[in-house]
């Protein structure tokens, strides 16, 4: 299983955060559904640094999900970024250690 690790800029104008919510739209869940979607994989877990309030924007939001998939790791956010809102950006994708955690590893 792979972990990895993605810096995220969004404008969260017209999002209702960061966290995923029944029938509202937000940052978690566009991510999410976007990786499903391009991995084949539906129980993508995005697990982030910290949470964001309604209409909070971002310039580098770090989160992290774990994988199956064999993309190339140069390829993550090319792909990722193709099929999501342009209100929302993958900055970098990275392959991190098992044990890397956004949350309980930041700084």
């Amino acid at each position: 299983m792979r972990n990895i690790k993605l810096t995220i800029e969004y404008d969260g104008k017209d999002f209702n955060g960061w966290q995923k919510q029944p029938n509202k739209l937000n940052i978690q869940g566009e991510i999410e559904k976007v990786i499903s979607s391009i991995t084949g994989e539906e129980d993508i877990n995005l697990i982030a640094s910290g949470r964001t309030d309604a209409g909070v924007h971002s310039l580098g939001q770090v989160a992290n999900f774990k994988t199956n998939s064999q993309i190339p790791i140069d390829k993550f956010a090319i792909a990722i970024n193709s099929k999501l809102k342009r209100s929302i950006v993958i900055k970098k994708a990275e392959e991190v250690d098992e044990r890397f955690h956004s949350r309980l590893n930041c700084k």
